[in-house]
């Protein structure tokens, strides 16, 4: 009996659900800000068409509005995006203790967002996984905050905006970054709890950037391309473990530099804080 009625609800559930879409057209829009909350549930991020500020694809019951989680308006030729992931009638959030099963059936998303404006992007990310390809998309901004989360973070392009300004905060999860050095950054902060991170600034990088590298408990791998000049500076304690490969050389005290550094053309100028985690910093 307990069976036949566990069956009878999966069916039912799965009859109700289905994909429901919400496609937002692009008309004057020169800009657009996108802010996202995602408590709960897996999220991708793709490059989409021009013509399209955004395509967001959920898998729901029939009974999900979209409208509830996508609140748009356009100020002064400047899109405003925002997005809840745990919405409920109103567009307003679920109280965390109140968890239901639509909540459950409508946690994972795609979105596909124009490539045709600069878009900038303030992205807070709880319990879940997440894939933001960025390629092809001109990013202006950038700020991401990850939870117990696992992410990765992708540009295989160079970007074709400028990003001044890009901070990325991870606690408890795995954070990947691939192609960091096609994002186009000026400067680049990230914080990291006690988590396990990687961070690959490979890619087309044209000219002096600073990078903040900041860890607790957790082990951070950061790799720079051999065509990157690079000087790193990180302060010896007991506490923390740096581990970095031989084309740096230490020309002073606790700071490293690349051979090239002085005559490439990309320079990274890295500084590392660390408590009693791990850094490795390797050349590829």
């Amino acid at each position: 009996m307990l069976s036949a009625l566990v069956f009878a609800l999966t069916a039912f559930v799965v009859a109700s659900s289905g994909k429901k879409q919400k496609q937002i057209d692009h008309t004057n829009e020169r800009e657009l800000k996108v802010m996202m909350e995602a408590a709960l549930g897996d999220v991708y991020i793709t490059k989409g068409k021009g013509d399209i500020i955004i395509k967001a694809t959920v898998e729901a019951d029939r009974s999900f509005n979209m409208d509830d989680c996508i609140d748009y308006e356009i100020r002064d030729k400047i899109g405003y995006l925002n997005f809840v992931t745990d919405c409920e009638e109103g567009g307003k959030k679920h109280k965390k203790s109140n968890v239901h099963m639509n909540d459950l059936a409508s946690s994972d998303w795609w979105l596909d967002i124009t490539d045709d404006i600069p878009v900038s992007f303030d992205l807070e990310l709880g319990l879940g996984k997440a894939d933001l390809n960025l390629t092809g998309l001109a990013v202006k901004d950038l700020n991401l905050s990850a939870g117990a989360s696992s992410v990765k973070l992708r540009f295989d392009e160079p970007n074709t905006s400028v990003i001044e300004d890009m901070s990325i905060e991870a606690g408890l999860s795995k954070f990947t970054a691939v192609g960091l050095g096609n994002a186009n950054f000026n400067h680049f902060k990230f914080e990291g709890g006690v988590g396990s991170y990687s961070l690959d600034f490979s890619g087309k990088l044209d000219h002096e950037v600073d990078v903040d590298v900041e860890i607790g408990l957790g082990s951070v791998t950061i790799i720079v391309p051999k065509n990157t000049g690079a000087k790193v500076f990180c302060e010896k304690n007991w506490i923390s473990h740096l581990n970095i490969d031989d084309d740096f050389k230490e020309r002073e005290d606790d700071t490293y530099y690349t051979a090239n550094y002085k005559s490439a053309e990309g320079k990274m100028n890295i500084h590392i804080e660390a408590g009693l985690g791990s850094v490795k910093v390797r050349r590829k």
